[in-house]
């Protein structure tokens, strides 16, 4: 039955049929008229392939997309595919003014070489109109033109990982997950610890943080680690953080390392890490009691991921707990009661534990699920052939 499993799995990665000359286009591109800060703003939008319409999204918020749209859309599809991070689309926000919209308001005098620099340069800056831009106009447009969950990332470089610390510590209403890469040292000392004070004092959901910088030198490291060291002194609540030195690579090629990276930390609570001695002791209300803490957490509804139900349930099988694993495939089911997949996983637990009747009842359900949601005939014909196994072993 698993060499089967492996079939449909192969049959379902099929190649289609394209000319030489068909373009591949990647993302969707928009126009958003802003109010708020008086001015067309593009926006690109990607959704990974494999992607149901009903499936709900977790949503990245990317800054400076005309130069990383294609990185970090790539790293996601990747990502999605290998089952690193959940189904997660990215909003790509170009840039039109990043002194404007990125850098913190100056407030009196200068304190630092780069501030009184930026003031000289750009008198006005400053990103209050900016992230309300992002609260009022962009994420209700999101939100309805598309399934999401109340899950927001940001991603900025340089200077736009600036506004994600800013973000951090002025607007922790946003965003769930901050992805900061090589943020300018903006801030003074004094200033440093007045926003790790912030942290603590600010009741928040569940967040998480990922920090990282290249081999910049000056204030990208100095000022990061000033962050850091004051950070650990005060223990904001609810705020996980993993920081990451890449002295190799340059401001620029740091990017690549800090996606990946940093996506697959920020995400790894969804993952539920199943040990040998939960597949050896624990049944299902494992998984049930931990997404329901989770979501508590988050403050919005999180269900058992279908991967997670697969694998814990394998799992408990190669440890010879066939009763444990079909409970745990029965919850699978009523879950993800219109997923032609959760039935048939169920009909071959069933069918691991000689309940024919019961395997041939479930590989029937999830050939008619098949054919009611007009799934590809490939699909369609592999679980008719379960179907006829299975009655031939009720027969035999």
């Amino acid at each position: 039955m698993r060499l089967l499993t492996l079939l449909l799995f192969i049959i379902l990665v099929t190649i289609p049929e394209t000319s030489a000359f068909d373009k591949v286009t990647i993302g969707e591109k928009l126009i958003i008229h802003s109010e708020i800060i008086g001015e067309d703003r593009p926006i690109s939008v990607y959704i990974p392939k494999g992607v149901n319409e009903d499936d709900s999204l977790y949503v990245i918020y990317l800054l400076d997309s005309e130069h990383h749209f294609h990185t970090v859309t790539g790293i996601v599809q990747s990502l999605v595919d290998y089952e690193q991070i959940p189904k997660t689309m990215v909003v790509g926000i170009q840039t039109t003014n990043r002194p404007r919209d990125y850098l913190p308001a100056i407030n009196g005098e200068p304190k630092t070489e780069f501030q009184t620099f930026v003031k000289s340069k750009w008198p006005k800056s400053g990103q209050e109109n900016f992230l309300k831009f992002l609260s009022d106009e962009l994420f209700p447009f999101i939100d309805k033109k598309y399934s999401t969950y109340p899950h927001r990332t940001i991603i900025g470089h340089s200077n736009a990982g600036t506004l994600a610390l800013s973000a951090l510590f002025e607007r922790p209403e946003l965003f769930n997950n901050y992805l900061a890469i090589s943020a300018n040292g903006w801030w003074s000392y004094d200033e440093v610890i007045q926003n790790s004070k912030k942290l603590t004092a600010t009741e928040r959901n569940k967040q998480k943080l990922f920090l990282s910088v290249a081999g910049e030198g000056s204030r990208f490291y100095t000022g990061t680690l000033e962050l850091l060291t004051n950070m650990e002194r005060n223990k904001p609540a609810n705020l996980d953080w993993k920081f990451e030195h890449y002295p190799e690579r340059t401001h620029m090629s740091g990017i690549l390392p800090s996606v990946s990276s940093g996506l697959e930390y920020l995400y790894s609570d969804i993952n539920f890490k199943i040990t040998p001695e939960l597949a050896k002791y624990a049944d299902v209300s494992a998984l049930k009691d931990y997404y329901t803490t989770l979501s508590e957490q988050f403050g919005f509804t999180i269900s058992v991921p279908v991967d997670i139900y697969v694998e814990f349930a394998e799992k408990q099988q190669m440890n010879q707990r066939q009763e444990e694993a079909i409970n745990t495939l029965e919850s699978f089911v009523y879950d993800y009661s219109d997923y032609s997949y959760a039935h048939m996983r169920l009909a071959q637990g069933y069918a691991k534990v000689k309940e024919y009747e019961k395997s041939y009842k479930s590989f029937v359900q999830a050939h008619n699920l098949a054919k009611e949601q007009k799934r590809e005939a490939n699909i369609i014909d592999a679980l008719q052939d379960m179907v006829n196994k299975s009655k031939s072993k009720i027969e035999s």
